[in-house]
């Protein structure tokens, strides 16, 4: 029962990474399969347009309470899609990433350098990234008819109005073995009302980070706890 509970939470958490719903991209690969280059793409299955998922069968993380972030990459394959943003501005956007995972995933577990026995590891790729058109978004958010918008897209989990996003992949494996334990390939966006994501790309790619980071450790620390009595 504890390893149904561990991958009912797991399952929630690869889900909750991607709670936005999208067309189909003019960048588009994503939708056809899934990111080529990562070490996991063999695995990992298509749920729906740009959403894929591999978590291990019969995973159980309850012997882990430490975790190894990897600094986050940058893309490298032939179907990566960046929307023609330089490489200097990518990779600021995957050390915004790594920042805020280390700060989030400290509340929760011990952070370590080096594998362990009681360690997962944790990597984050970003795949791709669209730019937020910079003070439109804003304007579009705080306008009556923008603001209406945005609040509708903010409750169906959609982005808002001329806001960017960033196309992630995650990948956990065990640190000393090395095994794949879950991995996912997300697009996510800022909150629909979230006005200080619109200011900038930059911005946009920090408060994608942030919310990132809280779930993924909230839903962590979900999966490796015991399933309550009686169920």
């Amino acid at each position: 029962m504890k390893r149904i509970a561990v991958r009912i939470a797991l399952g929630t958490l690869l889900v909750g990474l991607g709670g936005v719903s999208w067309g189909v991209s003019v960048l588009g690969q994503t939708n056809d399969h899934a990111p080529s280059a990562l070490k996991s793409a063999d695995e990992l299955k298509h749920d729906k347009k740009e959403s894929w998922t591999y978590i291990k069968p019969g995973l159980a993380l309850a012997k882990y309470d430490a975790i190894q972030i990897v600094p986050t990459v940058v893309y490298q394959g032939t179907d990566a899609q960046f929307d023609s943003i330089p490489m200097a501005e990518r990779e600021k956007f995957a050390g915004i990433l790594t920042e805020a995972l280390k700060e989030k995933m400290a509340k929760s577990f011990k952070v370590v350098g080096a594998p362990a026995s009681d360690a997962m590891r944790l990597k984050f790729t970003i795949v791709g990234a669209t730019k937020t058109t910079t003070g439109v978004g804003t304007v579009s958010s705080v306008m009556p008819i923008g603001a209406l918008t945005n609040a509708y897209k903010s409750i169906t989990g959609q982005k808002g109005s001329f806001s960017g996003s960033v196309l992630l992949a995650f990948e956990l494996f065990d640190s000393k073995t090395g095994e794949l334990l879950a991995a996912a390939v997300r697009r996510e966006a800022p909150d629909a009302l979230d006005i200080t994501a619109t200011l900038s790309t930059t911005d946009t790619v920090k408060a994608v980070a942030s919310a990132v980071a809280d779930k993924l450790r909230a839903r962590l620390v979900a999966a490796k706890s015991p399933a309550p009595e009686g169920r």
